[in-house]
């Protein structure tokens, strides 16, 4: 479920090895084919690619930066999506990223930030990614354990780029009283027939169609019900929100169990894996889809708040429907503003 970048470390140009990219490229074009979510869509994909390898479309690049865009694009313009790239192959380096011009380039946020309580009764969590790091999701449930009592909860997922399930499955028990399934995955049968189940222990096998293999995404409550049952819960979304993010704001949305607030989301609502294409390409294909029981999903479209603000404005909302006086909620939105982009995510 996780999102791949399309670009390389800025400032650095790799050289283009015409050989090798179309190799990546024709490998591409059948992994695409044989896996895509969408066996439809992934013919059409499949198609255009061998077209403009066979026409010579890929000749004349010079940096691979360029040609791995250019293929994304030619990717997105038969079918738009929010996950499907090509990338170049990412390794650890021994130095600082340096941006052009000589800059350091910032380090990644944690995945989890600003946990505790922002005002009086009222708990607050910030989330850039749901990464199933042992040491998130211990801090997790400690926060959660720790402020259970709490009227008001704050999940501020405005600079979230997606991940997995474990931190919901944190999450969810605490809050539902009831169990239920919040969301339901359709994997390509394919793809699900040789990687197996995906690899979350809230999610159920279903009956579905030849062609898919079908999870829910089940809640089983604690027991005894734990005290944020009874809470309040704000969801702080915006462009940049997106993958496991929108499958959070869409379970919230179909369940009713928080009030999402700010601007439509990414529309990412596609999940796949990272697929090695030679030549020090990448690519990230979708094989599957989410979507809210009864409904149709989020790709491209997004997940609409039920109270739309700028996204700067999210948690003054928030705070004020929670009942904090507005000048302290300006000064709180202030000094727990993200330092991340809230804008959409470009390629």
């Amino acid at each position: 479920m996780a999102q791949a970048a399309a670009t390389a470390p800025a400032g650095e140009i790799a050289i283009y090895d015409a050989a090798e990219a179309k190799k990546a490229v024709a490998k591409l074009a059948d992994e695409i084919e044989k896996t895509f979510v969408f066996p439809d869509v992934a013919k059409r994909y499949a198609a255009a690619l061998r077209a403009k390898l066979a026409a010579g479309g890929y000749d004349g690049f010079i940096d691979s930066v360029a040609f791995a865009r250019a293929v994304t694009a030619d990717l997105q313009a038969v079918a738009p999506d929010g996950h499907l790239a090509m990338f170049l192959d990412s390794g650890p380096s021994p130095q600082p990223r340096v941006a052009q011009g000589g800059a350091p380039v910032a380090p990644p946020p944690a995945p989890m930030e600003r946990a505790g309580m922002i005002a009086p009764g009222i708990a607050f969590v910030r989330f850039n990614g749901f990464y199933g790091q042992p040491e998130t999701l211990k801090a997790f449930a400690e926060f959660l354990d720790r402020t259970a009592g709490a009227k008001t909860l704050i999940i501020d997922a405005r600079t979230h780029r997606g991940g997995g399930l474990e931190e919901m499955d944190v999450l969810f028990p605490r809050i539902f009283a009831k169990a239920q399934p919040v969301m339901v995955m359709d994997t390509r049968a394919s793809v699900a027939a040789v990687n197996g189940p995906l690899p979350f222990r809230s999610l159920v096998k279903v009956d579905a169609p030849a062609e898919l293999a079908r999870s829910e995404h089940r809640v089983t409550p604690v027991s005894p019900a734990s005290p944020w049952v009874n809470a309040k819960i704000y969801y702080l979304v915006s462009p940049r929100t997106a993958s496991a993010a929108e499958h959070l704001a869409s379970s919230f949305k179909g369940t009713k169990r928080a009030t999402l607030i700010g601007d439509t989301t990414a529309g990412a609502g596609h999940y796949g894996g990272a697929v090695k294409l030679g030549g020090g390409y990448s690519a990230f294909i979708p094989f599957g889809h989410s979507y809210f029981p009864g409904d149709k999903g989020w790709e491209g479209t997004g997940v609409t708040p039920d109270i739309k603000v700028a996204p700067e404005r999210a948690l003054v909302e928030a705070l004020t429907r929670a009942g904090v006086a507005p000048a302290e909620a300006e000064a709180l939105s202030a000094e727990y503003m993200p330092t991340g982009s809230m804008a959409r995510r470009t390629r």
